[in-house]
């Protein structure tokens, strides 16, 4: 399978889907996975409010986020012109202060946005920004926020493939159909969750279908406890069909 990329190319993968259908676990592992084979480093975009893949990778407390960067911008503009030619030739480097670079990977994290109202500006600095940092890095992989408003303001504009995550249900089903009929479906593959066969539904046309992760106690459990994803062993199933499909995605 090729996902219409030149050899020039990177790979830059955006995992989509309802709230709860399994997004941020799939974004785990599959960095794992890409890190253990030599993807790396890999530039890990968390780009949820909720940061679920920063915790789930065990970094969470551990990183600043680009809603507080923000908030340092609006704050220094607010200091009149003096402010905003301040931010204008520091824009760059106040959103690398929201790089945190490790062993192999590298994370940036959307976080909260501390004001009241929507999450528009924020999502138009987090399109700007994946822009900025992501040159350097050979592959990315971004653990979208649920539904698709990051979608229509166009954050996932440069990614080559969208994984959207489906459980089964209709609303899952539903997210993947309005999905595909906002980004060309080429680039769109479909990932099941907590299941062990394709979707008995079919896919809309031209979407590819690359496999599953299991039901898993000990993903339930890591989860229920707290504990990195990352310290799974590298036999358990979930883990290891993360890495089928990353073979399949034939991108890295």
């Amino acid at each position: 399978m090729t996902n219409g990329n030149t050899k020039d190319s990177k790979p830059i993968i955006a995992i989509c889907g309802k709230g709860g259908v399994g997004k941020t676990v799939l974004s785990a592992l599959l960095a794992r996975v890409l890190i253990d084979g030599g993807t790396r480093p890999l530039l890990l975009v968390d780009a949820d409010p909720v940061a679920g893949l920063t915790s789930a990778i065990g970094e969470r407390g551990r990183v600043r986020t680009l809603g507080e960067v923000r908030e340092e911008i609006i704050s220094t503009v607010k200091q009149g012109e003096d402010g905003k030619r301040k931010v204008a030739a520091e824009l760059d480097y106040l959103v690398l202060e929201a790089l945190a670079e490790r062993d192999g990977y590298a994370l940036f994290a959307m976080g909260r946005n501390e004001r009241k109202g929507c999450y528009c500006p924020v999502n138009s600095l987090l399109r700007d920004a994946i822009d900025i940092i992501a040159k350097p890095y050979p592959a990315v992989l971004i653990d979208a926020e649920a539904g698709i408003e990051q979608i229509n303001r166009q954050v996932t504009r440069r990614v080559s493939r969208v994984l959207v995550v489906t459980d089964g249900s209709a609303r899952s089903a539903e997210t993947l159909t309005l999905i595909a009929s906002l980004v060309d479906p080429i680039r769109i593959s479909a990932v099941a969750n907590r299941c062990d066969t394709p979707p008995t539904d079919p896919l809309p046309a031209g979407i590819a279908y690359l496999g599953a992760l299991p039901e898993d106690d000990e993903v339930r459990r890591f989860d229920r406890e707290g504990r990195p994803l990352w310290q799974l062993p590298a036999d358990n199933p979930a883990l290891c069909a993360a890495g089928a499909i990353a073979r399949a995605l034939d991108c890295f």
